[in-house]
């Protein structure tokens, strides 16, 4: 175990200079272990407005966690000063239509979730402006199911939509949220709510954080507010123990000849993810903004005129000389109009650009041109590939 620790802090540590010299911004965040198992997981989230995940981050103490996993506080609400009153509510069943008919804000609702489990019925209870999470859940109960509307009324003898978190012999879960009140909840009988339900008065539970962190909830750290980032997942890693090595007898043979199981860690990084990541966040209106650590080709060498034998003898003296110091070069010798090459070298992004017109020559230049600033700068000719060999490397 002491060298799985060690193992999984070095390689903590190597992915985030992997994502670094990859050009990339990117989270280290705690993770669900999930189906992959363990003890203990972490991802590398790339920020990217088309990313499938979403991350809590705390810009005060650095929190980061999958929402899956994110602890919160959200923002208790400003309590009235209700009695416990029970309140008519026909056919208003739906939080957007009990707070229009009673004039309130979600936040002053409590809302009750009944789920099946294997070991039977739970009554889970989150405030009426939160998403109740089912991984925070599943690590409670188990696996799980939303009941049907024959099966709450089985369990709980009241239609859905007027269930309240009093009187029922079930289990109960409740988000910390809620030990706070009054609040309105459910009058367990149909086309009612009760207003001043209050936790320790009317209902007991366990209480444990099972809603979905959201922006502008407090770090449960440090207090400060949380934003919430859509992500790509670029590359995790896991403890796994002895998860696996045990149930498919994967051993070895310690100093004393015992038999030990293997202790394994699972450590992933996804090369296709960290490109589309990279250009995800980096490119403009004219096309990808390649980093030149994984660009495809560093420098494009690119002849205005290949129909000019002086052009292209320097284009290719230059190409040759930039590939002998070993960079990736590419040449656009298409016999096309300066434009669409132009166009076409800013669509793909390659790093930096020569560009080799003819007007230039007869001064005795070129043109470097950086692609992710924009910048161009008129060189000598001889000067030119010395110049942008010394750029590359103080990039590199």
């Amino acid at each position: 175990e002491a060298g799985l620790d060690k193992s999984y802090e070095l390689h903590l540590e190597a992915y985030k200079k992997i994502y670094a010299r990859c050009g990339v911004k990117f989270y280290v965040v705690q993770s669900d272990t999930g189906m992959m198992g363990g003890s203990m997981a972490h991802e590398y989230m790339a920020p990217s407005a088309a990313g499938e995940d979403d991350v809590a981050l705390c810009d005060g103490c650095g929190y980061a966690a999958n929402v899956e996993l994110a602890l919160s506080v959200p923002k208790a609400p400003k309590f009235p000063e209700w009695q416990r009153e029970e309140v008519a509510t026909p056919e208003r069943r739906t939080i957007d239509e009990v707070t229009r008919f009673l004039k309130v804000t979600p936040d002053l609702l409590l809302k009750s979730i009944l789920v099946m489990s294997d070991s039977g019925p739970v009554l889970a209870l989150v405030r009426g402006d939160q998403t109740l999470h089912e991984k925070k859940l599943a690590k409670l109960i188990g696996p799980h199911r939303p009941a049907q509307k024959d099966e709450v009324k089985q369990h709980l003898g009241v239609p859905a939509g007027f269930i309240g978190p009093m009187g029922h012999k079930l289990r109960r879960i409740a988000d910390p949220s809620l030990k706070d009140g009054p609040y309105i909840a459910g009058a367990n009988k149909e086309g009612f709510h009760v207003k001043g339900i209050k936790a320790g008065v009317d209902f007991e539970a366990e209480f444990v954080d099972i809603h979905v962190a959201a922006a502008g909830d407090a770090c449960a750290h440090c207090g400060k507010l949380l934003r919430i980032e859509r992500v790509i997942e670029i590359g995790n890693i896991f403890k796994l123990g002895a998860k696996y090595s045990v149930p498919l007898k994967a051993n070895y043979l310690d100093e004393s000849g015992a038999e030990k199981p293997i202790i394994m860690g699972s450590y992933g990084i996804g090369p296709a993810r960290i490109a589309a990541a990279a250009i995800e966040q980096g490119n403009d209106e004219n096309g990808m903004i390649w980093p030149l650590s994984i660009a495809p080709y560093h420098v494009m060498v690119l002849p205005v005129n290949v129909k000019d034998a002086k052009t292209m003898d320097i284009a290719e003296e230059m190409y040759r000389t930039l590939e002998e110091k070993g960079f990736e070069v590419l040449m656009d010798d298409r016999d096309e109009r300066a434009g669409i090459k132009f166009k076409d070298a800013d669509l793909i992004g390659i790093p930096w650009r020569i560009v080799i017109g003819e007007k230039n020559l007869k001064e005795g230049f070129v043109e470097i041109k950086e692609r992710k600033t924009g910048q161009v700068e008129k060189v000598k000719v001889e000067e030119a590939v010395e110049k942008l060999v010394k750029r590359l490397v103080m990039e590199a």
